[in-house]
């Protein structure tokens, strides 16, 4: 079992890394803030762009989410299954949140002398620039900024993903024991590509399912928090139709 960072550690490392962003150059930190999209057809001047709504509403709607299930979570007369269905939903939720997972990644890319960039991309060992579709794809980018510029965010985001989790819930692939959640990887006929390998299916504790969701949940906020924090160091709200210059 990985051990899970506590909420103190999660907000700590948040902060540090909006903190550590700050001082940067104000257009570059503002346009790693507010999400712009280069591909809308309005037509504007040289080193300016279109701000988009989409990223934000998405964002609201995640935060609604979570409080709606949260206080579903409270809520009297929840069977024990019931509270780790709805942990593994909201976990599985909150770590695909894409622009949670950008707002971390341009922070990042500004301390590593990059322009931000509302496009999630990598590039191959080939050189060539692609889009970064899956979480795992994003994961990923995020650790190698952070290491790089040695901030502690990529080792808590590290933690509290897991990927063979997240497919098992996200696919069905699993069910529920007595105190487990028990991953059928390799263990039901019907999907299984190669011979029958039990070694890949495992399991997760109770507990470690409500940790998982716990982690989540505040990694979420806190970088709810920090994004409205710095946004309001700017005397111009983010609202839609604003032109930003790169």
């Amino acid at each position: 079992m990985t051990l899970m960072p506590n909420d103190l550690e999660i907000s700590q490392a948040v902060e540090a890394l909006f903190s550590a962003t700050g001082p940067l150059d104000r257009i570059a930190r503002w346009n790693a803030l507010v999400p712009t999209d280069a591909d809308l057809s309005a037509q504007f001047s040289q080193g300016q762009k279109q701000v988009t709504y989409v990223p934000t509403y998405e964002f609201s709607e995640l935060i609604d989410f979570v409080h709606c299930f949260g206080s579903l979570l409270e809520s009297h007369g929840q069977t024990e299954p019931n509270q780790i269905r709805v942990m593994l939903m909201v976990y599985c939720h909150v770590m695909e949140s894409e622009f949670m997972l950008t707002l971390i990644w341009n922070q990042l890319r500004l301390l590593n002398g990059q322009q931000p960039s509302w496009r999630f991309t990598h590039i191959t060992p080939r050189g060539k620039t692609v889009v970064c579709e899956y979480p795992r794809e994003k994961f990923s980018e995020i650790n190698t900024l952070a290491q790089r510029v040695g901030q502690p965010i990529g080792d808590v985001i590290s933690c509290i993903w897991d990927r063979h989790l997240r497919n098992a819930f996200s696919h069905s692939r699993y069910w529920l024991g007595s105190a487990h959640v028990l991953l059928s990887v390799g263990l039901s006929p019907i999907s299984r590509n190669g011979p029958f390998a039990s070694g890949k299916s495992r399991s997760y504790s109770f507990n470690e399912v409500r940790d998982r969701y716990r982690s989540a949940r505040s990694m979420l906020f806190a970088v709810a928090s920090e994004h409205s924090k710095a946004c309001k160091a700017y005397n111009v709200l983010a609202l839609g139709g604003i032109r930003c210059q790169s």
